[in-house]
């Protein structure tokens, strides 16, 4: 699984300057759902968005969501930009964890999609 460690967020205090907004998680949901392809796939409320367990919530979600999509789990990895060999890496485990370090893996993405989009934007980084 090369750099993931499951329920390890630690990775995200590089990213604090970002992850302490919470219109920081709204852009991350934004994006999210949009290589999702649906614009409700992953919910979470605007008061939950505060604090350190937001990425948590975000991954019990998509924990959730993951094996309703199982058919076109390919096709949208490949949109999201996941590495193929971490999704290898995942293949012989079972199906609860195998979900929960995708999840992992596709928040870890989605997050540095968001971040490279802010500091090359030439917007302010709030």
């Amino acid at each position: 699984m090369s750099d993931l460690i499951p329920n390890d967020f630690s990775y995200l205090e590089q990213y604090t300057q970002f992850t302490s907004n919470p219109g920081f998680w709204k852009d991350v949901l934004v994006q999210l759902n949009k290589d999702l392809g649906t614009e409700d796939a992953i919910k979470v409320a605007d008061e939950m968005l505060k604090g350190e367990n937001v990425a948590e919530l975000i991954v019990l979600s998509l924990e959730k969501y993951l094996p309703e999509i199982t058919p076109e789990i390919s096709e949208i990895l490949y949109r999201i930009d996941v590495n193929e060999s971490q999704v290898a890496s995942l293949k012989s485990m079972p199906s609860d964890i195998y979900y929960r370090c995708l999840g992992e893996i596709v928040l870890k993405r989605i997050i540095q999609k968001v971040i490279t989009r802010k500091m090359y934007s030439g917007k302010k980084i709030e």
